[in-house]
């Protein structure tokens, strides 16, 4: 079918886009390649991924690739975690993801250090809450008989990463330079709190993480995860904290509500460049995506204290070291 006709397709459909309605696309124009689905029809990626759906789920539905007829054991629970990595659009992690779900996939234990961080924050995202897997090796193992998943998998990141080929960031550097996460790049919460040495296993699940501030003892940082417009539904009213950009390079943040600008935090906060403790700042505009997912971070990097007024909570204004992209600030400053 030609693309003008793909495209046609697309309009007749409602807004509201179903399972069904994507399974008649892919079948009129037969591929099972994600990437040429999107070409030819011109759907943006996250249409794919509503509620519980996934392009294994689209192409099944369309009767293009089979149906098994006893289900994988754990395919469906990590088919409703594919969604998870439409934002990994950086190279290096990208292809450290690629790497790992391949069939010649290399075991944990003989991975570099930099890999073994990706490979954790690939497991957690997966599984935030360990997926009942005592090592990595055997959560990792257990993907060779994903074969869908790891089709999938394959497919969408190939697709992420070419789609923003044009996107440059800047690695962590000096005393973060050993965390795989880049600048004006986003990350979830799994992905963060993994590179970061926090989520482990027999320690911190990201599943069970729901705080806005972290405080690294190891790096000696404190990662402070932020979320612009705060939703009555999703914060109460002792949470709903005034946080924004003041300019491309300073940034107004409120603390915790319990934290005093005289307690061991507070000072830490207004002292850390000559206590020798960091900031990193990751901020996002909503709780959720359209589409009802969790919405990632964007790592904005480290920031030094500047100034603040008030306790209980501190009204900080953070000078970031690196200026915020012209359209990452006209979208996070109150006047825009």
């Amino acid at each position: 079918m030609p693309s003008s006709d793909a495209h046609k397709l697309v309009g007749t459909t409602p807004a509201r886009v179903t399972v069904n309605h994507l399974a008649q696309e892919a079948k009129a124009l037969g591929t099972t390649q994600l990437a040429d689905f999107l070409e030819r029809t011109g759907r943006d990626i996250s249409d794919l991924y509503r509620g519980s759906s996934s392009w294994t789920a689209i192409l099944r539905r369309a009767e293009l690739i089979p149906t098994p007829t006893k289900p994988t054991p754990g395919e469906s629970d990590l088919l409703k975690r594919v969604h998870c990595f439409l934002h990994a659009d950086d190279t290096e992690r990208a292809e450290a993801y690629k790497r790992l779900v391949q069939d010649d996939a290399r075991p944990y234990g003989n991975l570099g250090e930099r890999n073994q961080t990706f490979a954790r924050m690939l497991f957690f995202t997966l599984w935030d809450k360990a997926g009942g897997f005592p090592t990595y090796d055997q959560g990792l193992d257990s993907l060779r008989g994903q074969h869908a998943v790891r089709s999938e998998l394959h497919q969408l990141l190939t697709y992420v990463m070419q789609a923003s080929a044009g996107r440059t960031g800047t690695p962590l550097a000096g005393p973060h330079a050993h965390i795989p996460l880049s600048i004006h790049h986003a990350y979830n919460r799994s992905e963060i709190l993994a590179a970061m040495g926090v989520a482990r296993l027999g320690g911190q699940m990201p599943g069970f993480f729901a705080q806005g501030v972290l405080w690294d003892a190891a790096n000696r940082t404190d990662a402070l995860l932020v979320t612009l417009n705060k939703s009555d539904g999703d914060f109460s009213p002792t949470t709903r904290y005034k946080d924004y950009a003041l300019s491309p390079t300073r940034f107004h943040w409120e603390s915790q509500n319990s934290t005093a600008s005289t307690s061991p935090t507070g000072q830490r906060y207004q002292k850390h460049a000559e206590q020798g403790s960091h900031v990193l700042l990751f901020v996002r505009n909503n709780k959720d995506t359209h589409t009802g997912k969790a919405q990632p971070w964007i790592l904005l990097g480290p920031a030094t204290y500047e100034q603040h007024t008030g306790s209980k909570p501190m009204a900080i204004t953070w000078r970031l070291h690196h200026p915020l992209r012209d359209d990452m600030w006209t979208s996070r400053h109150p006047s825009a």
